[in-house]
C-alpha cells in the first residue's frame, strides 16, 4: 500500500504562509515503513531580490550535494542530506504535503504532493545529487551571474530543473485543485545508480505519466539511450617480476579482452541507427591492476558503458559481450553487470508528449518531439510501462563541466512550462 502524507494543520500552513523567522517546528507525514514522520524546522520563505525561482535555484547550488558514486559519504561536498532538508522545510513552509523517503542511510528522497480531481498522479522527478567538483574552474557552490547566466555545479544538472518545478507546484498549489494529482520527487543518486528513482517506484503506486527533468533546452524528449555497465575481472597468478614465467598476467590477458572489446564497440557504431537517438555505443572507461611494477598482476579490472537503443534490451547487450568476450577470458575470470537501464521511448502521439508540447511550444517555437543520446532516471519509469517526457531548462551540453551554467532566461521560463503541464 503506498503511505499517504498528510496535510499539514491549518495553523501550521497559516504560520508558515506568513515567512515565520526562528526554528519553530512542523510535524507531517505518517509513520509508515521508510516514508517517516519527522520534525524538521520551518524555513523562511524567501521571496528574492531577482524572482522567487532565481533565488530558489541559487540556494540549491550553495549547497554541496556531490554523489559519493558507492562510497560511503566522507568529504565534506558529499552527500545529499543537506539538500533533502532544505527541499523538504521549502514545501513545509508553503504547507504543501511532503515526506521523506530513505533509500539508503543518510540519503533520502523528498516527495510532495499537490491533491487535485483526477488520480493517478503525474509525477515530476528531479535528482538532487551531482557530479564531483573535481577541476571545476569556478566555484562550485557560489552561485554567480554573469552576461544572464549562473554558474555552478549542478546549476544545469539539474538544480534548474528541480528549482523550477518547486516554484510551478506551489503555485499550482497556491491556486486551487489542478485536473490531476501532481507529485514531486526530489530523488538521490541519478548520478550512479538512479537508487532514488528506483526507490520512489517501489511505492508510488499507480502513476498516469511522468515528466522527468534534466537540461534538454526546453524541448520535449521522448526517446533516449539506456545503459548497461559490466564490470570484467581477470585473474592471475602473482610472482616476483624477475620470474614472470612463475606467475600468470592478468594485465595480458585483459589487454586482449580490451581489443575485443573495441572491435565490437566498431560494429555497434556501424549499425543502423535509431531515428531519434542513434546507434549503440560501447566504451571502456576504467582499468585497475597491479600493485606493483616488480610484481607479476593477479588481479585487473575494467568497467564497460554499453548504450542502449530502443529496441534492445540490457539482457541481449550483456550477452553480446560475454560472447565477446569468451575466447579470450579464462576459468575464473568474470563478466558482471553492476547497471541495467533499459531504453526509453514513448509513443509521439502519446497524451503526456501533446500536454508537454503544447506547454513548451510557446517558448521553444518547436512541435517535433526529439531523442538525445544520454540516459535519465527515465530509465526506471520506461521498464515499469509508465509514458514520461524529459523536459527541463539548460543545456546539457554544459552538465558535468568545469564551468556548468544555466540562462536565467530559460529557468524563468521553465516554470512556466511546467506549471501548464501540471494544470493539465
Amino acid at each position: 500500500m503506498t503511505p499517504t502524507p498528510a496535510r499539514l494543520q491549518t495553523g501550521d500552513r497559516e504560520r508558515s504562509q506568513s515567512g515565520l523567522t526562528g526554528w519553530g517546528f512542523v510535524m507531517y507525514g505518517q509513520e509508515s515503513g521508510s516514508l517517516r514522520a519527522k520534525q524538521r524546522p520551518t524555513s523562511r520563505i524567501v521571496e528574492g531580490s531577482m524572482s522567487e525561482v532565481s533565488d530558489l535555484h541559487a540556494a540549491l547550488v550553495a549547497i554541496p550535494s556531490v554523489n559519493p558514486s558507492g562510497r560511503p559519504v566522507e568529504a565534506p561536498e558529499e552527500g545529499e542530506e543537506r539538500i533533502t532538508e532544505f527541499v523538504h522545510d521549502w514545501f513545509a513552509a508553503r504547507g504543501i504535503e511532503c515526506v521523506t523517503q530513505e533509500v539508503m542511510p543518510g540519503r533520502e528522497n523528498v516527495i510532495a504532493r499537490v491533491r487535485g480531481r483526477n488520480e493517478p498522479p503525474i509525477v515530476f522527478e528531479a535528482h538532487m545529487d551531482t557530479v564531483s567538483v573535481e577541476g571545476m574552474t569556478v566555484a562550485p557552490f557560489e552561485p554567480r551571474e554573469q552576461d544572464g547566466r549562473v554558474s555552478g555545479r549542478g546549476s544545469c544538472d539539474a538544480k534548474g530543473c528541480l528549482a523550477a518545478m518547486m516554484v510551478a507546484l506551489a503555485r499550482v498549489d497556491r491556486d486551487g485543485p489542478p485536473a490531476r494529482s501532481v507529485v514531486l520527487c526530489a530523488a538521490v543518486d541519478e548520478e550512479y545508480l538512479h537508487g532514488g528513482a528506483r526507490r520512489f517506484l517501489e511505492d508510488s503506486g499507480p502513476i498516469a505519466a511522468a515528466v522527468i527533468g534534466e537540461p534538454t533546452k526546453l524541448r520535449v524528449v521522448i526517446a533516449h539511450k539506456g545503459a548497461l555497465r559490466v564490470r570484467v575481472t581477470t585473474l592471475g597468478v602473482s610472482a616476483h617480476s624477475s620470474n614472470p614465467e612463475r606467475g600468470v598476467n592478468s594485465i595480458y590477458r585483459m589487454a586482449r579482452a580490451v581489443l575485443a572489446l573495441e572491435d565490437h564497440a566498431a560494429i555497434l557504431a556501424a549499425r543502423a541507427p535509431h531515428p531519434l537517438v542513434g546507434s549503440p555505443t560501447l566504451s571502456v572507461g576504467t582499468i585497475r591492476g597491479g600493485v606493483a611494477v616488480n610484481v607479476v598482476p593477479e588481479h585487473c579490472e575494467i568497467m564497460v558503458d554499453r548504450r542502449i537503443v530502443p529496441g534492445e534490451t540490457p539482457d541481449e547487450a550483456l550477452a553480446e559481450i560475454e560472447a565477446v568476450l569468451a575466447p579470450v577470458l579464462a576459468a575464473g575470470d568474470l563478466v558482471e553487470p553492476t547497471l541495467k537501464d533499459c531504453a526509453v521511448e514513448t509513443a509521439a502521439t502519446d497524451g503526456v508528449v501533446e500536454l508537454a508540447l503544447g506547454a513548451a511550444e510557446p517558448v521553444t517555437q518547436v512541435r517535433e518531439p526529439e531523442g538525445v543520446a544520454y540516459c535519465t532516471d527515465g530509465c526506471d519509469f520506461a521498464e515499469r510501462g509508465i509514458p514520461l517526457v524529459v523536459l527541463g531548462p539548460g543545456d546539457i551540453a554544459q552538465a558535468h563541466t568545469a564551468d556548468e551554467w544555466i540562462e536565467l532566461a530559460q529557468l524563468e521560463r521553465a516554470v512556466d512550462v511546467y506549471e501548464r503541464v501540471m494544470r493539465g
